[in-house]
């Protein structure tokens, strides 16, 4: 099908074009012919890079050319920035913003906006606020809709669907996946037409390598020169027939270290592999981009002879400079975590699966799901530079390779079973259901609940287990106070529905409350304690406990049975003497060296806790403990910013002032924001780390913010 032929705007047609897009690959097509284009529900499982997103994106901007908004929501942060980028390519056609975090707001401005690009649970926490500009909405793309199977992001999915149904939006539903076992189910749930293809751009060979061949799947084989090990020979193999590998390994310290070796046998083939000097001048950018000394001479080392690790330690500039340099070839190798697999468009000639089973804390060893391996598998094949993609996985034995072909490379994808009605899911979202006045007595929340995936799948039992489910969840509720029932029926109370704007799950918000009344004294490191304590934050095994810190934290709460042999309260401690370290303004290499967490993990922690340090404390003042909701929003941003006391008032004030610039200004004289609003701006353009700009805009920032009368000395 050729792009002249779609049914819309002649301006979107040349943006196509510009592109390099004029005709259509055979599902793009099948999508049109479903109607995507013309209004249609559709739900597209198609492989990947057979163009789903771009459709979607296409019929967003003719959505929003026709009048009306549209919503692209996605899985993660990351994602969400990347796609503002795609919608960059239809130039002036729409005006696109991004909003991923601040649940407790509606975020009023979006209105201004075509193209609105969100996190599941950024778009779901707008619509627990119920915006006037909703009723705008045309369109909703849910992509990655796979993740509707898993334990924390699937119900917030169906909570999307569900509260779009209620509110009666006349919104087109877009679905896009490359893996799902059962997509006819969602595609009923979700009233839409199904697109399903296995075709790709590029033809994909998938085999199992085990002692030097790989063993395709249609029964060929290719013998490997035998390597140090099999990720460094399969790595290897690739880059020497002119394409580039993707290794994905199961833990952070194995992208370094097989990194490493992959880097040593690329060097040894000599500089007929790599672009030298490209590669040299990408390793300098490294060491300047890294926050982390040692983690950007690790990088940098590697980069330096065509090889980069990425994972969830890295900040995302790091992995930005990597994925670029990948893109452009400079990198011939990327070895990684997962976080490559889930969503980021960077395929390679070859993906090598190093191994099919992880370590989960909770359930020990286990084999990963046939769906996380084909989102690996799918990355194989670059369109236009690959005549076909290979994934390859490694197996021990011949007996493994055998096991290996018959589950993962020729078994079926595991069908997506809801995770809607476990109880802390269910408490959660019967919260805001009942708090954003969607539903109110059983029936009603049972009629709700009947839009749901989960209710679907229950089958001929769905009402009664549904209300049975329902019931238990919201007794719940009522005896932590969120809820209130009279007459047959529930409403939120008022710490119930700030409970439901924060976005907070309902068990965190009164462990928060219990913590808040039962402290004593005033210590920071207990309310770090009190935030931490959320199953949100991830917890630290790395390092000795630090007694005095365990201590101090017991003497905050006596009434507690707070133990040190305690696993959970042990782990819990540790990742307050983390936060605590780092909000004194401890070095990033420090913190990484003592405890494993790099500046890609601080960052993590630093958004959690705005979030729910910023919640905590407005539970303090809605129960009627200021004190303690100012002690808590001091120590929150003193973790979200890694700094001392002292330095609050500046860096939550000057945009562009980090914890380094803020102690440059400190120990230079200026203290408070009125030092700054006095000071010349060609001064402070003298300072280790300012430029002129920098320094007039910091000046400037400083008078305005004085300006604004009642303003708090170190808050927004």
């Amino acid at each position: 099908m050729d792009v002249s032929s779609l049914p819309i705007p002649p301006g979107l047609r040349d943006a196509l074009r510009r592109r390099g897009v004029e005709r259509l690959y055979p599902p793009q097509e099948a999508a049109v012919r479903a109607g995507i284009l013309e209004g249609a529900n559709v739900v597209m499982t198609t492989a990947t890079a057979s163009g789903k997103t771009l459709l979607a994106e296409v019929a967003a901007v003719k959505t929003a050319l026709e009048g009306r908004m549209a919503v692209f929501t996605v899985p993660l942060k990351a994602l969400a920035y990347e796609k503002q980028l795609h919608f960059s390519y239809y130039g002036d056609l729409v005006d696109v913003a991004v909003s991923t975090g601040e649940y407790d707001s509606d975020d009023a401005w979006l209105h201004k906006y075509d193209v609105v690009i969100t996190t599941y649970e950024k778009l779901d926490s707008l619509l627990r606020h119920r915006p006037s500009w909703l009723n705008k909405v045309g369109l909703i793309a849910l992509d990655e809709i796979h993740y509707v199977g898993d334990p924390k992001r699937g119900p917030v999915l169906e909570s999307i669907a569900a509260k779009v149904k209620y509110l009666g939006l006349k919104a087109q539903i877009v679905a896009l996946s490359a893996t799902i076992g059962n997509p006819e189910a969602l595609a009923k749930w979700l009233g839409a037409r199904l697109v399903k293809s296995d075709w790709r751009p590029v033809p994909l060979m998938e085999g199992v390598y085990a002692d030097g061949a790989i063993q395709y799947a249609d029964g060929s084989v290719r013998h490997i020169p035998k390597g140090a090990d099999p990720e460094v020979a399969l790595a290897l193999d690739a880059v020497e027939n002119g394409g580039q590998a993707l290794v994905f390994v199961n833990s952070r310290s194995a992208t370094v270290s097989t990194a490493r070796r992959i880097a040593e046998a690329v060097a040894a083939g000599g500089r007929r592999l790599i672009d030298p000097e490209a590669a040299a001048d990408l390793a300098a950018k490294v060491e300047e981009a890294a926050a982390s000394k040692i983690i950007g001479r690790e990088l940098a080392e590697v980069v330096a002879r065509g090889v980069a690790f990425h994972n969830a330690g890295l900040e995302l500039e790091l992995r930005r400079i990597v994925e670029e340099g990948f893109r452009k070839g400079v990198i011939k190798v990327v070895v990684s975590t997962t976080t490559l697999a889930a969503g980021v468009n960077l395929p390679a000639r070859r993906v090598v699966i190093a191994e099919l089973r992880r370590y989960d804390p909770l359930t020990g060893v286990e084999e990963i799901p046939v769906m996380e391996y084909r989102q690996m598998a799918g990355r194989a094949g670059r369109p236009g530079l690959d005549p076909y993609g290979e994934a390859v996985a490694i197996a021990s034995s011949e007996r493994e390779a055998e096991y290996i072909m018959e589950r993962y490379i020729k078994g079926a994808i595991e069908p997506v079973r809801s995770q809607l009605f476990s109880d802390v899911n269910l408490r959660s979202h019967l919260l805001g259901v009942v708090g954003s006045g969607y539903a109110n007595t059983e029936d009603e929340i049972v009629d709700y609940l009947s839009a749901t995936l989960a209710y679907i799948q229950l089958g001929p039992a769905a009402m009664s287990i549904a209300r049975s489910k329902a019931e238990r969840a919201l007794d719940q509720l009522v005896a932590w106070g969120f809820l209130e029932k009279a007459g047959g029926a529930y409403h939120a109370t008022p710490l119930g529905r700030l409970v439901s704007r924060l976005y907070v799950d309902p068990e965190t918000a009164a462990t928060y409350i219990d913590l808040l009344k039962a402290m004593r004294g005033d210590s920071p490191v207990a309310y770090i304690y009190i935030v931490a304590a959320s199953p949100e934050v991830p917890k630290i095994w790395r390092g000795r406990l630090d007694k005095k810190i365990a201590a101090e934290i017991a003497r905050s709460f006596p009434d507690l049975p707070l133990d040190e042999e305690d696993d959970e309260f042990r782990q819990t401690v540790k990742t307050v003497q983390m936060l605590w370290e780092w909000a004194n303004e401890a070095p990033e290499d420090k913190i990484y060296e003592k405890y494993g967490v790099g500046p890609g993990d601080v960052r993590v922690y630093a958004d959690l806790f705005e979030w729910l340090g910023t919640a905590a404390s407005k539970l303090a003042a809605a129960v009627g403990l200021p004190q303690r909701a100012e002690g808590a929003l001091r120590a929150t941003y003193r973790v979200v910013y890694g700094v001392r006391e002292e330095l609050l008032e500046l860096v939550v004030n000057l945009r562009g002032v980090g914890r380094v610039r803020a102690r440059t200004l400190y120990q230079a004289g200026y203290r408070t924001l009125a030092d700054v609003a006095r000071a010349k701006p060609a001064d402070i353009a003298r300072l280790p780390g300012f430029g002129e700009r920098l320094a007039a805009s910091v000046v400037e920032q400083a008078r305005a913010a004085l300006d604004q009368k009642g303003i708090a000395r170190w808050a927004r």
